[in-house]
């Protein structure tokens, strides 16, 4: 169950959820402070112990030359990231590219996405991204391939793979399903057994005050 979006100001929109199965919660605070600024504050429930995990984040974002550019800084985990976004409004087959360089994690990823398509009264559309490692990085390079199927204004179907697998996982299924204020998200792994495992389901609401 959760709150979304309440406008405590104009300036300043939270919103809450929390599921009881798993005793656990999250509290965001979306401030803007400025010109294309915005300061993010998340933190979960149960609160972690060390503030220094507490998610602060900044985002300024600007376009340049017909590309977007958007730097993140999380100033008490000391991390940034720079993003690059580019349109293609007169590409055959994608409609945008994102590049993304992340530090601390010395990350370099790349993702685009196709533009969407009908077939059968379903709307589809595919994103590919790619993860590389560079430096003394520790992690692991990943590609993954998300495909989304739009099937009414109410109900999404979407289906994850990674490579390599993650937690062991072939993929990740899952289906979000609007019932007038209510939302449902349903979602299950297939496992390499081509077995279902790890099914969840979140339910959220919104509430005007």
């Amino acid at each position: 169950m959760g709150i979304k979006d309440f406008k405590a100001h104009d300036k300043l929109k939270t919103s809450l959820w929390y599921q009881p199965s798993t005793n656990k919660g999250n509290l965001e605070m979306v401030a803007d402070v400025g010109h294309d600024t915005t300061v993010t504050v998340a933190p979960n429930y149960p609160l972690p112990q060390d503030v220094m995990q507490l998610p602060v984040k900044l985002v300024t974002k600007k376009t340049v030359k017909a590309t977007d550019v958007m730097v993140t800084a999380r100033p008490l985990a000391k991390s940034a990231s720079l993003s690059l976004r580019k349109y293609f409004g007169d590409s055959k087959h994608f409609s945008k590219g994102v590049v993304a360089i992340d530090h601390p994690e010395d990350t370099i990823s790349m993702s685009l996405w196709t533009n969407q398509w009908e077939f059968q009264n379903i709307k589809h559309d595919l994103k590919l991204s790619m993860l590389t490692p560079f430096g003394s990085s520790s992690v692991a390079a990943k590609n993954t391939l998300l495909y989304t199927g739009v099937i009414t204004d109410e109900l999404k179907i979407k289906a994850e793979m990674c490579q390599p697998r993650a937690k062991g996982n072939l993929a990740t299924l899952s289906a979000v399903y609007k019932i007038g204020d209510i939302e449902a998200t349903a979602s299950i792994d297939v496992t390499s057994n081509n077995q279902l495992a790890n099914s969840n389901l979140i339910l959220k609401t919104d509430l005007l005050i």
